[in-house]
This record gives structure tokens, C-alpha cells and sequence, in this order.
């Protein structure tokens, strides 16, 4: 090496982990403390923003101007370059939701499923309490919209694990999957 200083560089990938499930499932609070956790930030889900001071009276084109707006800010958070990024919501949320209102989805938003795979899905499940907010719908059909996160990432073959337990234990076994995926996929 005759004295000479070599700096080495370690070019490291971004890895995005989804948050999603059904309503009132603690998502956005748990993207909230894992981004405090591991010193990063996350995406927040932009149909609240788009909801902000709009009536809650949408169609389907609505959800794809949601979707891209949503494509948009996980651009924006690739290029910081963080080690992590976590996304409060996710492409698949809003298939489901299309699909729960509407019987069906669109071209754009399947486009999104297809070209854009998370590193790590976080399915949080229905076993916390119903928070009441103007933009849920969806109360009474928690199990059968679980259920339907969990088919279709099974459908396309997507990496997921389940997160259950009430905010601390939720916020440790979120801890502990991502911990593992980083470990065993180094």
C-alpha cells in the first residue's frame, strides 16, 4: 500500500419496508416510532393529506391521483439515501381499497404493485382497539380486509410479516422482524 490512505466506500441500498393493513391497525404511530427507532424518517400516507380539505366524496380516479402523489414522496425519501425508509401505506392499501368501494382496481395502481417492491411488508393485524376517524369505513370488516392484505401478498410472492401486540409489545416485535431481515439479508 506504500502509506498511501485508501478510503474505502460502501455503497449501501436503500431498503423500503411497507407498513400496511387495515384501518385503525396502528400504522401510522408504528412508522412513526420505527423511523425514531432506527434514525430515519418515513412516508406518510398521502390520502390524508389529499383528504385534508377535501370532502370525503371520491371516485376510483381519485385513488390513482392518490397512488402517484404516494409514488412521489417515496422518490423524494429514496434520494436522501437512508439505510431505511418506511412508507406508511402502500400500493397494495390502495388496490384493496379500490377494490373494497368499487369491485375493482387500475391499471395504474397495479402498474405501481408490479414496478415497485418493498424490501419488507409489515401486515400489522386487527388486534388493537377500533380508533374512531372520519376517513375510516371499515369497522366492522377488519378480519375480511386482513385477509385479503394477506392474500394478495401471497399472490405476488411478496416478503411480509405479520405485526401484532398493543403499542410497545407492537413496536418490539416490529423491531425484532426488522432486525432479523437486516441480519439475514445483509
Amino acid at each position: 500500500m506504500n502509506g498511501e490512505n485508501k478510503l474505502l466506500i460502501r455503497v449501501v441500498k436503500t431498503r423500503k419496508i411497507a407498513v400496511l393493513g387495515p384501518e385503525s391497525t396502528g400504522k401510522t404511530w408504528l412508522c412513526g416510532k420505527l423511523a425514531d427507532h432506527y434514525f430515519t424518517s418515513y412516508c406518510e400516507e398521502y390520502a390524508r393529506i389529499y383528504f385534508q380539505n377535501k370532502k370525503y366524496d371520491y371516485s376510483i380516479s381519485d385513488i390513482d391521483k392518490i397512488a402517484l402523489c404516494q409514488f412521489g414522496i417515496e422518490k423524494k425519501q429514496l434520494k436522501e439515501n437512508k439505510p431505511l425508509i418506511f412508507c406508511d401505506t402502500d400500493f397494495i392499501t390502495l388496490k384493496i381499497w379500490s377494490e373494497v368501494v368499487f369491485e375493482k382496481t387500475t391499471d395504474t395502481i397495479e402498474n405501481l404493485i408490479k414496478n415497485n417492491i418493498y424490501d419488507l411488508y409489515l401486515l400489522c393485524d386487527i388486534d388493537v382497539p377500533w380508533k374512531e376517524d372520519p376517513l375510516r369505513k371499515n369497522k366492522h370488516n377488519r378480519q375480511y380486509i386482513f385477509n385479503l392484505f394477506v392474500k394478495e401478498l401471497e399472490r405476488n410472492d411478496l416478503q411480509y410479516k405479520i405485526v401484532s401486540g398493543l403499542q410497545d409489545n407492537r413496536l418490539r416485535n416490529a423491531i425484532k422482524i426488522i432486525d432479523n431481515y437486516l441480519v439475514n439479508n445483509e
